[in-house]
């Protein structure tokens, strides 16, 4: 009968504390990155290159604008405010705060291709909007590129 006595057992005893510290810190690790990513309020969101240089190919028209924002009312502005600006009623509650659409530096620096990717894609709080046509997405980055114009005529006017 063999067990834990047997000679065959003891390299092994002898590298347990060793390898249980290693799984230690690495788990340690990972919960560090994991609790760092969901309290970071705005953690960089990385756009695939090809991505980013994707051109929208519908021009913003009437219908489009209307229809865009209708669908932004219904699915966006919970989160991201009824004017775009992150400050919806829900914003106050999630880890991450919505984007800002009535920034004009960040909406200047934003490309149509990223903002559609995002759009596409989500990342959490914010859903995947995958299931709305490629047209409706691409109304929406037109609608959403109205927002910080709006923003700015309502500062000219104050």
């Amino acid at each position: 009968m063999t067990g834990w006595n047997d000679r065959k057992w003891v390299p092994w005893l002898r590298r347990g504390p060793g390898i249980l510290a290693v799984l230690m810190v690495l788990a340690l690790a990972g919960a560090r990155v994991a609790a760092a990513q969901q309290t970071e309020p705005n953690p960089p969101w990385p756009v695939p290159e090809d991505a980013k240089k994707v051109k929208n190919p519908l021009k913003p028209t009437p219908e489009g604008l209307t229809a865009a924002a209708q669908r932004f009312r219904e699915n966006c502005a919970l989160c991201h405010g009824k004017d775009g600006s992150g400050d919806g009623p829900a914003a106050k509650s999630l880890n991450r705060k919505p984007a800002n659409f009535t920034d004009s530096k960040t909406m200047k620096k934003a490309t149509d291709g990223e903002l559609f990717w995002k759009i596409t894609t989500g990342r959490l709080p914010m859903p995947t909007w995958s299931q709305f046509s490629e047209t409706e997405r691409w109304e929406l980055v037109n609608y959403i590129r109205t927002l910080a114009g709006k923003a700015a005529a309502d500062k000219k006017e104050e």
